[in-house]
């Protein structure tokens, strides 16, 4: 009678021997799974390349920086009243020298060969049309009025800008580069003949001329690259060189 039992004891032993080593198996495995479930589901990396495609999606290609309607345009005449600037990065900023306050700004694309959608913000849509061979511009529904290239961004000449006009008028002004602006001024009329440079928010940042009757001067500043305006009080012709030294 005895030895019957020790067997069955030894084979409970055996088989909680066998139940142990199966359950610290199943432990292990599962302790596998959740770890590898945790390291599919945590790889924050797979964010970063996603947010920099959305990144990259928004902002215009390199070559928009060649195209030829880069620049800072104006309406013909001695004392024009609308200029339009077409940013490198796709921006337009419409201004009007008799109205300095008013300032309308929007999007610019490629509309196919030498056309350009041109969006204001307020969502106004206008077509433009560069004519290569005169370098000029005009609007598609108003075509006998050209528009001439004041300041260009993306030409060869990207460290100079030359302005001409009569009488009082804010022009919009772009540092190309960041460095001495050198501004050479004259002026042929009579009367009070100053010239402030503004932010562009409009904030006086130098007093670039400050005279009465004919006048002719220099006056060098450091500027930060980026966008300014040249307000003009004046009474008769001028003219204005901006040109980094």
């Amino acid at each position: 009678m005895i030895l019957p039992r020790l067997n069955r004891l030894r084979n409970l032993q055996k088989t909680g021997y066998v139940f142990l080593i199966v359950l610290c198996i199943a432990v292990i495995f599962t302790a596998g799974c959740v770890d590898s479930g945790t390291t599919s589901a945590a790889p924050a990396p797979s964010v970063t390349p996603a947010a920099s495609a959305i990144a990259s999606s928004r902002s215009l290609p390199a070559s928009l920086s060649l195209d030829p309607i880069v620049g800072i345009w104006r309406s013909p005449g001695p004392a024009y009243q609308f200029g339009i600037a077409f940013d490198v990065h796709g921006e337009t900023q419409e201004t009007y020298a008799n109205q300095p306050a008013v300032i309308y700004n929007g999007t610019w694309q490629l509309a196919g060969g030498n056309t350009y959608l041109v969006t204001r913000d307020t969502g106004e849509k206008t077509v433009w049309i560069y004519s290569p061979g005169s370098n000029t511009l005009c609007k598609q529904a108003v075509p006998g009025i050209t528009y001439s290239l004041y300041q260009g961004v993306a030409g060869a000449n990207t460290s100079a800008a030359f302005f001409s006009g009569t009488g009082d008028m804010v022009i919009p002004f772009t540092a190309t580069r960041t460095g001495r602006w050198v501004f050479t001024m004259s002026y042929a009329g009579s009367g009070n003949y100053i010239v402030w440079l503004t932010d562009n928010l409009g904030g006086r940042l130098a007093l670039l001329a400050n005279g009465i009757g004919t006048y002719s001067g220099v006056s060098p500043h450091n500027l930060d690259m980026g966008k300014y305006y040249l307000n003009v009080t004046a009474g008769g012709p001028w003219t204005i060189r901006a040109a980094l030294s």
